[in-house]
């Protein structure tokens, strides 16, 4: 199988892969497009039916290049087979499927193309286009968001698309769910009214056989007049039979279906139930402790319970691996890597450009080499990496989209529904990854409203850890303060914007997959994509972002806006006029920024209005950058206006009541 790098944008596939006779793989079948060889061997090769638009064959050898052409094997020169331009023969086909049936890990398998699967519905928002081999010919694949009808339309790039109408392919692979066969078959109907050569790839077969379903594939595969196969995209299971039957249909060898799909849905789902009847039997089994453990997690009484722990949990695992992980590179960071750069950087430490490479220290000037580099691979990515590391087990486990449900209801109050919760438990980890998230959401309202409690509902992990650090010597009193005023203000931005911005807000209409247990090299894997997104998009920005406060300390532009908010610091919040600077500084580190009040040694009221305040007025550096990409200019300083307003306001109250 050969690896190609996934593209997500709606544009044909070519089907043609130019190349010279020479380069043509062994077994490899091919149209011939130019022959640039002079007049003379021209005709030579005509006479051997080697001609502009024939198919040949590359056979065993290199020099000369034998190759099969109308059933004969020629043997031409190696410099004339460099002359001769062929189009590889190409076949196209879509992994088409309901959602949460397991089309990303196939496609994964199939290309070796990183892209994240999960158990839960949603997690393919784009296109993912790959290239395989099946005995020696190539295949694209596009891996298409997964859909439960055929007219379902696909917002991409900003509009809606009907994937089966516009994109280009020969046929199609319809991955199924074995364990819930009679719901996914309506689809797989629809697909086979578009007179297109189908593959039913029916995944997930061993979970289906654990919970006592036993599909007769054979017999399936005779009433629908396509080929079944069983597989388990885990472990590989079935990928070969894929191979063998993809040749086939690209031979033309397979008969077409004679299966007549009724044309209404009542119909389709009376021969559902009729093809039901006739391959599949269940064997009763009693509930395991499991299956109920599932129920429970749905069901508001004991489900709410669940999440709370499941919450808390959460929160002091990723807080015991990120300090730990920090803990361990921090001395690497201080005793080798600052003393190599100090020595390497030693000529120009002193001026401008010194400043901006190593910093001063954070006192004045923040390193793009140091400091910047400390933030982004040591304090921010340890707490993300711990943070994706419990996302996608809870993922994989199947518990997020049960968490969905149990949050709709309260979600909707605010102008969400209950998926709009896992971009928001993104946030609890890193602000970054939980606005790119929000491209799962269906309107730019429920994307405004998103990003407001992403902003104002609760710090990332690394600023959580910073103000229970500051604030736990005071008591527990304190610290739920904060978290207290932040919830009530994530509530009052997402109230606020329902009642102001026009629409209504979707239902919800998820699926909620059965729980399995996660496997270690998916989830490896899954945790390897996800750094390298936040390496690709966080680091560059954070550096950035270093630049930009250097610049505007080295400019003069910092002390005048220092100048200037002072008076809203000392008037409005009642903390020292000293601590202006780090508001500044909380653009690009809100924890640093938090950790630095201890100096000042405030009172426990004051801190309690200064975490507050720090931690909704604006998003750090980052965050802005990402939103401004996610969301556009004008949407992204909406909301800043929204969550800066209600964090002098939020503050101000604090300070009448505490202080």
């Amino acid at each position: 199988m050969v690896k190609y790098k996934s593209k997500e944008k709606l544009t044909f596939m070519e089907k043609d892969n130019s190349r010279s006779l020479h380069q043509l793989k062994l077994g490899q079948t091919a149209q011939i497009k130019e022959i640039h060889t002079d007049a003379k061997m021209t005709e030579k090769l005509a006479a051997m039916g080697i001609v502009r638009g024939q198919f040949i064959t590359r056979k065993p050898g290199s020099s000369p290049v034998v190759l099969s052409v109308s059933g004969t094997e020629v043997a031409i020169g190696r410099e004339t087979a460099k002359k001769i331009l062929v189009a590889s023969k190409k076949n196209t086909f879509l992994l088409a499927g309901n959602p949460n049936v397991g089309k990303s890990l196939i496609f994964s398998r199939l290309t070796g193309i990183g892209i994240i699967s999960s158990n839960f519905p949603g997690t393919t928002v784009g296109l993912n286009y790959g290239q395989t081999q099946f005995d020696g010919e190539s295949y694209d694949i596009i891996d298409i968001p997964g859909l439960y009808r055929l007219e379902e339309e696909w917002v991409i790039e900003g509009r809606k698309r009907n994937l089966f109408k516009e994109l280009e392919y020969d046929f199609i692979v319809c991955v199924a769910d074995a364990s819930h066969l009679e719901r996914n078959l309506y689809f797989l109907l629809e697909i086979m009214q578009l007179k297109k050569p189908v593959i039913l790839l029916l995944n997930k077969f061993d979970e289906a056989q654990r919970k006592g379903i036993q599909i007769d594939v054979k017999q399936l595969e005779k009433l629908l007049g396509i080929p079944v196969i069983a597989a388990v995209a885990t472990t590989g299971e079935g990928l070969k039979e894929l191979a063998y039957q993809a040749s086939r249909i690209a031979a033309r060898k397979t008969p077409e279906s004679s299966f007549h799909v009724p044309p209404t849905p009542e119909g389709k789902w009376h021969a559902i139930g009729h093809i039901i009847h006739k391959v599949q039997t269940v064997k009763h089994k009693h509930a395991s402790f499991w299956e109920k453990l599932q129920g429970w997690a749905t069901t508001p009484a004991s489900g709410l319970p669940i999440a709370l722990l499941v919450l808390v949990a959460s929160f002091f695992l990723v807080r015991f691996v990120g300090e730990n992980i920090i803990a361990l590179l921090d001395p690497l960071y201080e005793g080798y890597y600052v003393p190599f750069l100090e020595r390497l950087l030693a000529p120009i430490k002193d001026n401008a450009l010194g400043m901006i490479l190593l910093g001063d220290g954070g006192a004045n000037y923040f390193g793009v080499l140091t400091d910047g580099l400390h933030i982004a691979l040591i304090e921010v990515m340890s707490y993300v990496l711990a943070f994706y590391a419990l996302l996608g087990f809870l993922g994989d486990l199947g518990y997020l989209p049960r968490l969905a449900v149990l949050l709709d209801s309260l979600l909707h109050k605010i102008g969400l529904h209950g998926y709009g919760a896992l971009p928001i438990m993104l946030g609890f980890g890193c602000k970054v990854p939980a606005v790119m998230g929000i491209r799962v959401l269906e309107t730019r309202r429920e994307r405004i409203i998103a990003l407001a409690l992403i902003l104002v509902l609760a710090p990332c992990i690394s600023q959580t850890a910073m103000i229970i650090s500051i604030l736990s010597p005071y008591g527990l009193k304190y610290m739920l303060i904060v978290f207290f005023a932040l919830f009530i203000n994530g509530i009052l931005a997402g109230t606020v914007l329902n009642k102001l911005m026009k629409g209504e807000t979707p239902e919800l209409f998820m699926e909620i997959p059965s729980w399995q247990i996660p496997q270690i090299r998916p989830l490896l894997r899954k945790l390897w994509i996800r750094m390298k997104e936040y390496l690709g998009d966080a680091l560059p920005l954070i550096l950035v972002g270093v630049v930009f406060v250097d610049l505007m300390q080295l400019s003069g532009i910092t002390n005048w806006i220092a100048r200037l908010a002072r008076y809203p610091v000392e008037y409005v919040l009642g903390l020292p006029a000293e601590t202006t600077s780090l508001l500044i500084l909380g653009f690009l580190r809100k924890d640093v920024s938090i950790a630095l009040l201890k100096p000042f040694s405030l009172a426990p009221q004051a801190l309690v209005v200064a975490c507050v305040f720090m931690a909704m007025y604006l998003p750090c550096v980052a965050t802005f950058f990402v939103m401004l990409r996610e969301s556009g200019w004008k949407d992204t300083l909406k909301v800043i206006a929204l969550t800066l307003t209600l964090s002098f306001v939020t503050a101000f109250v604090l300070r009448m009541i505490l202080m």
